[in-house]
Parts: structure tokens; C-alpha cells; sequence
């Protein structure tokens, strides 16, 4: 029998041994750290699983060596059951590697819902698993919920972002869904760790043929800015595409994404890919930088779960600053050099010291 019977003919029951509804949030990490996207991911399923009387659970896959700084990481704000799934060649995402691991996961656990991040990753693994597993796949969501008789209302976006679909699927069908990231509130942590209960799992994905060594961290001059950690954008303050250029300089100095304004894409100073914002792209970064930017309504949409904004203006006024976390007042053009060069000495000192303690 193919794995797609098997999954096809066990998922579809009401749970194993008559449990409530499964809905399981895969965590990703990268470097050994937990996503944002994760807390996002669980703070959807925490919400959805009472109205289909069903339970949440997270699984983690990943490698002996970097297993417990994440188990760490998830004591912070986990109050449902972890099944972690180690072995060495989890270390790094490989599609083959993870699709395998799941694979046996979902075959024993007979999920209902599988929630991913719709990141690179999410966007690569979710496909191909919904094949694998013969379950149904709803890519890029940004609402999902208990709808009327026994269905799942859930809202995505298509074309781009330019459109909304709205579905329904029958409750008893078994789904995947990728949510998109900086949607959604992500979960917040315990007031302080608390003991996990972790079920282990073990998994043997030494026959595929596809290997990953080792991550390479992706250059953010090219990198989708729904991916960047650290974003810079500019806006119609900037004054012009040539006043982008204290823009990409600040962000090489923090390695850093360039996003804009809708704005200044619409006035041809830089490219739509570079759009953040209600029609353009939604970004959740550790680092967002506000540039000349007002602060429309359909900018903050698109930024505002960032964890941290900075806002520069010369507007005292500007809306962007009721959001901001840090705000300059003063001229981009004397204000961004001074803040490039000031990082890029802090990072030639901390180069020096680190040398130093080598010897």
C-alpha cells in the first residue's frame, strides 16, 4: 500500500482512538533559533481549536546538537505538547529529508490541520507533503476559522496579494495550510519557563539521496524582503531615486533588505518587488526602519508587526511615529549617514575585541 493510502484512509478518522481533532504548528528554526512565524503559527491554532472541539500540538524538527537551545527556546511560551523529531541530517532544511521525517510523523499523530509559515521553506515543504499525505492544501492564508455546517472558512491571498479568496472546506477533510507570516499576533512568553511535555520520535531518513551541508546566509540585496530579519525602506521624504542611495547604504551597514513605500514605487524609484505595505508585501522583521515614510494606514499594515521600528522624519506630526519604537526627528540626509557610519565602527571595535581575545 503507498503512503498515500495509508495517510489517506488514517487521517480522515476523528482522531487516534477517538482523540479530539489534531491541529499540529511546525516550528521552523534556522541557526538553531525558532521563527517568529512559529508564535504566529500557534497563536491561530490555539484560537481555531476550541470552536472544532480540537487540541494543539507543535512538532520540531531538528538535529541532536541544536535540539535543546530550540526545546529552550520553546519553554518560553508553550503550554502544549512538543514532539521532537532529532537526527543529524535535520540540522539544516532539505526537502527530501523533511518530507520523509513528516511523513512518519503525520502517519502516526493523524493530524487534522498542519499549520507552516508560508516562507520559503513553508512554501517549498507544503505542496509536496499535501501530495505525499493525499491531504487537501490551502497555500498563503490569512484567516482561517470555524464557519457553518461543520466547515473551515478560510481567507487567502492570490495573484500576487492583488486578490482575497475565500473557501470552505468540509471539517472531516484533512488540510495543510500555510499562513502567511506578520499576519497573525504572535503567542507571548510565560511569565517564566515551564516544564514541556515532550514526546520523542524517531525517524530514519538516511536513504535520500539529497543531502544539505550547511546554510548559507542569503544576501539581502536579493533576498524577498518577507524573509529579511532587518528591513530599511524609504519613502516620498527621500526625494527621489537618487535619495535611495542613504537608504542601501544604512541598510549594508546592518545587512539589511531595502523596502519602500507604495509611493515612492508608484513615482518609479524603485522596483514593485521592494513594496511593503496593504498592496504590496507584509514583513514581520527583528528590524524595521521607517525612512521619510508618513505612516499611511496601508503601510502600517503591511510592517507593523516588526519587532522593533525606528522611525526617521522630519515631520513631528507623522503617524509613523505613534508606532514606532525609537523615533528621530531630524533630515535623512544628515541623520542616516552619521547612524551607517556609527554602526560600522561599532562592528570594526567589536571585530578588534574579538580578535584581541583570540590571542
Amino acid at each position: 500500500m503507498s503512503a498515500t493510502s495509508v495517510a489517506s484512509s488514517s487521517i480522515s478518522e476523528t482522531g487516534s482512538g477517538g482523540d479530539p481533532p489534531l491541529i499540529l504548528v511546525l516550528a521552523e528554526s534556522f541557526w538553531g533559533h525558532i521563527q517568529k512565524v512559529t508564535f504566529e503559527l500557534l497563536g491561530d491554532a490555539r484560537k481555531l481549536a476550541p470552536s472544532i472541539k480540537g487540541r494543539a500540538e507543535v512538532a520540531l524538527l531538528t538535529s541532536p546538537l541544536k535540539s535543546e537551545g530550540a526545546v529552550r527556546e520553546l519553554r518560553l511560551y508553550l503550554q502544549e505538547r512538543l514532539h521532537l523529531v532529532e537526527h543529524s541530517l535535520l540540522e539544516n532544511y532539505s526537502t527530501d529529508t523533511h518530507l520523509c521525517a513528516l511523513e512518519v510523523l503525520l502517519n502516526r499523530l493523524r493530524p487534522r490541520i498542519v499549520m507552516l509559515g508560508a516562507t520559503a521553506n513553508g512554501r517549498d515543504l507544503g505542496p509536496r507533503l499535501a501530495a505525499r499525505m493525499g491531504m487537501g492544501y490551502a497555500p498563503h492564508c490569512l484567516l482561517i476559522r470555524s464557519g457553518t455546517a461543520g466547515r473551515l472558512d478560510i481567507t487567502r491571498i492570490s495573484h500576487g496579494g492583488r486578490v482575497h479568496v475565500q473557501s470552505a472546506w468540509p471539517m472531516e477533510t484533512p488540510l495543510i495550510i500555510t499562513m502567511k507570516p506578520g499576519v497573525a499576533d504572535a503567542v507571548a512568553t510565560h511569565p517564566s519557563p515551564r516544564e514541556l511535555n515532550v514526546e520523542r520520535h524517531t525517524v530514519d531518513v538516511r536513504k535520500n539521496r539529497v543531502r544539505a551541508i550547511e546554510p548559507i546566509p542569503a544576501d539581502p540585496k536579493t533576498q524577498d524582503i518577507r524573509e529579511a530579519e532587518r528591513v530599511v525602506s524609504g519613502g516620498r521624504g527621500v526625494g527621489g531615486p537618487e535619495g535611495f542611495a542613504v537608504i542601501r547604504e544604512l541598510a549594508d551597514a546592518l545587512h539589511a533588505a531595502v523596502g519602500a513605500s507604495r509611493v515612492a514605487v508608484d513615482l518609479g524609484w524603485i522596483e514593485y518587488a521592494r513594496q511593503v505595505g496593504q498592496t504590496g508585501k507584509a514583513v514581520a522583521p527583528q528590524l524595521y526602519v521607517a525612512v521619510g515614510i508618513s505612516g499611511a494606514s496601508h503601510h502600517l499594515m503591511g510592517m507593523r508587526s516588526s519587532d522593533k521600528i525606528v522611525a526617521v522624519n522630519t515631520d513631528r506630526q507623522a503617524p509613523i511615529f505613534a508606532v514606532s519604537h525609537f523615533g528621530v526627528l531630524g533630515d535623512l540626509h544628515k541623520v542616516l549617514p552619521q547612524l551607517s557610519d556609527r554602526i560600522r565602527q561599532h562592528k570594526a571595535e567589536a571585530k578588534d575585541v574579538t580578535e584581541s581575545a583570540k590571542v
